[in-house]
């Protein structure tokens, strides 16, 4: 029995600490190691075709990966610059906020990076320009009333306008007064500051526009004009407010750029993205962050 007791103890003194993991956090000692190391920028991809054109430019060096509550965080440099990366589902907005807490969880940020593509909401942006807004807001938070609300009721948003070709009746009731609009605080000025400085060869760059998101995104010239002449906002996604800031980055103190191509339909989306991916690039060069010894 003496015998048994010192083989099974000095078998426990052998084993690695990143052995005796949790059952509830079984790679807590694994992702430990990753927030000890130097700061890392957060890279979060919400859209297939961005992942794609990611993967295509070469720029992203990969080291290793880890595994954590179902999502693949990759390790490795982009300019020299310590990057994790992992690409999250879009819808609904909340999958965002999840994946970037629990980024914000396990590894060193010095901030995060959004990538993805847009919806423009007036003329003045051409398909493949690339947006970095500077106020971003939630504006499909909609409170559904009764059918056929009265017409005297209805407030800034009449829904029966969104009939097409024809206008028809409001069975969608009201939207109520518009008492407000709520713009996100600026969080991320030094990383603003360096994105203003971007110039990249054949993209049209554009800087401090308003962003309006949702977690549903209609194709409707109607709604574009409404949330562009009531909120002002020039392009519209389906993730960025929910997971960005209320359930991620402004919750952990943690400086965000959103970068977003501007898309125009299916048959552009590759150049699109490849544009979004050249202006994460230059960013990433631009900013003073710490740098991979390799």
């Amino acid at each position: 029995m003496a015998v048994a007791r010192l083989v099974v103890v000095g078998l426990l003194a052998m084993a690695s600490p990143t052995m005796q993991l949790s059952v509830k956090k079984p790679l807590r000692g694994t992702v430990q190691k990753s927030s000890e190391g130097p700061g890392y920028i957060g890279l979060i991809v919400t859209e297939i075709c961005c992942e794609n054109a990611l993967n295509e430019s070469g720029i992203f060096h990969v080291n290793s990966s880890v595994e954590l509550l179902g999502r693949t965080f990759v390790l490795g440099t982009i300019q020299g610059a310590h990057i994790v990366y992992v690409r999250s589902a879009s819808r609904p907005a909340a999958n965002v906020g999840i994946t970037l807490q629990i980024m914000a969880d396990n590894f060193n940020l010095g901030g995060v990076i959004l990538l993805g593509y847009g919806q423009a909401l007036n003329d003045s942006l051409s398909v493949g320009s690339v947006v970095i807004p500077k106020w971003i807001a939630a504006t499909g938070v909609w409170t559904w009333q009764p059918f056929y609300a009265a017409e005297e009721d209805e407030g800034q948003l009449k829904f029966r306008e969104f009939n097409y070709p024809e206008e028809g009746d409001n069975l969608l009731g009201i939207d109520g007064k518009v008492k407000e609009t709520f713009w996100t605080p600026e969080i991320s000025r030094e990383w603003l500051l360096a994105a203003s400085k971007i110039q990249v060869e054949s993209v049209e760059v554009v800087h401090g526009l308003k962003l309006a998101s949702a977690d549903m995104q209609l194709n409707n010239e109607a709604y574009k004009k409404f949330l562009y002449k009531t909120f002002g906002a020039s392009i519209a996604d389906k993730s960025i407010f929910a997971g960005l800031y209320w359930l991620g980055a402004y919750t952990n103190n943690l400086r965000v750029l959103v970068v977003r191509g501007v898309s125009g339909g299916e048959e552009e989306i590759d150049m699109v993205a490849a544009n979004a991916v050249k202006v994460l690039d230059r960013f990433i060069f631009l900013i003073s962050v710490p740098r991979a010894s390799s």
